[in-house]
């Protein structure tokens, strides 16, 4: 049987031959009510605190739990962000080594092209100088053929018998050109 303060206060004894004074009694009980309420209240107040701080525990343990799965998802997070920067360096880094390769590669095939070209023109040089070398001696052989130039007189003859010997070019105007003699009035 639970006991409240009214209890405490109200409750009554039997009355016997050699009893208790009952002033003593009933001031007793109401003290022992007084106390006894305000244990009541403090307990009351203790299980109103207990249930505020369960509550908060509650909340809290909540909280932590959200906390760790914040925690972990992060961590889940950086390592793949971490895996992701670490996959796109190495497909930069094989993208450069690819580019670096094809330049090399160009490059390579880019002097071997001049290797080619330089290696040509060295032929069609020497092939030049030996057709010019074979071009001049065969002028030298026409050069050598030609019989020898005829005396100043006839010339002098000639140049009289045209009308207008100013415009004729004389001896020292003539040009050789391979084999054959030019004369060139506008010299």
């Amino acid at each position: 049987m639970k006991l409240s303060p009214l209890d405490i206060q109200h409750q009554e004894f039997d009355t016997a031959m050699s009893g208790y004074k009952k002033k003593q009694v009933r001031e007793f009980l109401e003290r022992v009510a007084d106390a006894f309420e305000d244990l009541l209240r403090d307990n009351q107040d203790l299980q109103n605190e207990l249930e505020g701080q369960s509550e908060r525990i509650e909340e809290l343990q909540v909280g932590e739990l959200e906390l760790r799965r914040a925690v972990v998802s992060a961590e889940r997070i950086g390592n793949e962000l971490k895996e992701q920067a670490q996959r796109e360096a190495e497909l930069t880094i094989q993208e450069g080594r690819a580019k670096r390769d094809d330049l090399l590669r160009d490059a390579e095939t880019q002097l071997q092209n001049l290797k080619a070209e330089l290696e040509r023109t060295r032929r069609e040089h020497k092939l030049f100088r030996e057709q010019f070398r074979g071009m001049l001696r065969a002028y030298e052989r026409s050069i050598d053929a030609q019989p020898e130039p005829v005396q100043e007189t006839p010339l002098r003859d000639a140049q009289r018998s045209i009308p207008n010997s100013e415009e004729v070019p004389n001896q020292s105007d003539r040009r050789v050109s391979g084999a054959s003699v030019i004369l060139d009035p506008n010299d």
